[in-house]
């Protein structure tokens, strides 16, 4: 009887135990799911693709091939200089068919930009002179001097309108950005989001989960 008794407060505790663990995963699940949610709402995944931004991204040959950074970029964001940007081009044939570009923010609206051999210059608004800028990311090899499209925006500079930004692409000599077309602004509403810097930070860790362990629970629920 003492035996039986002994057997089942034994049977009760481990069940106890059983369920206080069952308790703890789920809500480590829900608080998981719940995360996942939050971030997909602030938050969005993008893999890099082309040439444009080498070397700071390695970009794969198309977004079905394996070989790209990946990166989150906060949504909505408001571009600063030097930021790095994710935005939508417009097709000149067609208004409503747009391209996602990766680039990096040079300008502001009311600024004056120019390339000189390779060299970047900006007069910034309520400047009236321009001012040569540094651009540590930039590898020589990538920004040939003698190209037209690395000398633009003559003696007087291009202006960058009022709500927009001037875009370019870190591998000058291939990049296609705001010199098109004599000049392109990029309205504000055109940028989707700002690349994180933590996402910039840890890039080689984040490209390694992806590439490992891809999945995207977010896209599960069509938040992506």
């Amino acid at each position: 009887m003492m035996y039986e008794v002994g057997s089942s407060l034994f049977e009760r505790q481990e069940k106890s135990k059983l369920n206080i663990i069952l308790n703890i995963l789920i809500v480590i699940l829900a608080a998981f799911f719940v995360f996942e949610i939050i971030f997909s709402l602030n938050f969005s995944g993008i893999y890099v693709v082309g040439d444009s931004m080498l070397p700071t991204f390695v970009g794969a040959e198309n977004e079905n091939v394996a070989g790209g950074d990946y990166l989150y970029v906060k949504k909505g964001a408001k571009p600063d200089y030097g930021d790095i940007v994710i935005a939508f081009k417009n097709d000149n044939a067609d208004k409503n068919k747009r391209t996602t570009i990766i680039k990096r923010v040079i300008a502001l609206g009311g600024d004056y930009v120019k390339l000189s051999r390779g060299v970047l210059w900006i007069k910034y608004a309520g400047q009236s002179d321009f001012t040569q800028v540094p651009e540590s990311y930039i590898d020589p090899d990538n920004n040939d001097p003698m190209l037209l499209k690395n000398n633009f925006g003559g003696t007087d500079g291009f202006f960058v309108e009022e709500g927009c930004v001037f875009l370019l692409g870190d591998n000058r000599n291939v990049s296609e950005d705001s010199r098109a077309n004599r000049g392109t602004n990029f309205p504000l509403e055109n940028i989707y989001g700002v690349a994180a810097s933590w996402s910039l930070k840890h890039k080689s860790f984040i490209t390694a989960m992806h590439k490992y362990f891809k999945f995207d629970l977010p896209a599960m629920f069509g938040l992506a």
